[in-house]
């Protein structure tokens, strides 16, 4: 398989909400310092002037940030995972299994979000199938199995996990992320039926390993209508 994935820094948190700047101060101020000069200075119709241009200032500020900050969030950076989402690959209500929540944005900025590593690794081996755009992979973000803190794909280490007894998982089977190998290597080793070899990263995200853990989701499966409707 051809590596999708290219730059981004290391374990990126969520993107911050950057602070607005308030619209139409020195227009304000000019006001005020008239009505210091005015004899009707105090009078309540003018109060109520003041305060409803203010406040209508610092809503439009805030507007402003909150469309800015969702319409262009930065392919550097993983994002709040939206309430009502759906797993672009089953379609499972993402927010519902923060464990194992996964996302990616590609070069465009086209963003997914996924219930589960599982369904992350079905997109990233064949983003078409699900109607994925044909720009390259920019970022990857999975949550590391021992503290649930997202973390960047890039630098962690993945057990190619085969048996659902072993993890409390959604959708059955995942391959388990963790943030370092070291830890890895110390889930392999409570298992007799896994050893070093088990552990990938994420450019061995192919479609035999999607085929292993979404093989009925992914196009000209015996699986079937899956119910996808990307």
């Amino acid at each position: 398989m051809e590596q999708r994935f290219h730059r981004y820094g290391r374990r990126r948190v969520l993107g911050a909400i950057g602070a607005g700047t308030a619209l139409g101060l020195a227009g304000c101020l000019d006001d005020d310092s008239t009505d210091d000069n005015d004899p009707n200075d105090g009078a309540d119709g003018t109060d109520e002037t003041s305060d409803g241009e203010s406040d209508s200032s610092d809503a439009d500020a805030n507007d402003n940030t909150d469309e800015n900050t969702d319409d262009t969030p930065s392919v550097e950076e993983a994002v709040a995972f939206p309430e009502g989402r759906e797993c672009t690959v089953c379609n499972m209500i993402v927010a519902d299994h923060p464990d194992w929540n996964a996302q990616l944005v590609h070069e465009d900025g086209h963003r997914e979000f996924f219930c589960s590593t599982g369904c992350l690794a079905a997109y990233y081996a064949v983003p078409e199938t699900f109607d994925g755009p044909e720009t390259e992979i920019e970022g990857v973000w999975v949550t590391d199995y021992e503290s649930g803190d997202l973390v960047d794909a890039s630098d962690a280490s993945f057990v190619r996990v085969s048996d659902p007894d072993h993890v409390d998982d959604v959708m059955t089977r995942n391959p388990t992320p963790f943030a370092d190998r070291d830890e890895a290597e110390s889930f392999v080793g409570e298992f007799d039926a896994y050893d070093e070899d088990d552990i990938l990263e994420l450019s061995a995200f192919d479609r035999d390993l999607a085929e292993y853990y979404r093989g009925n989701l992914l196009e000209g499966n015996d699986g079937g209508d899956n119910g996808h409707d990307h």
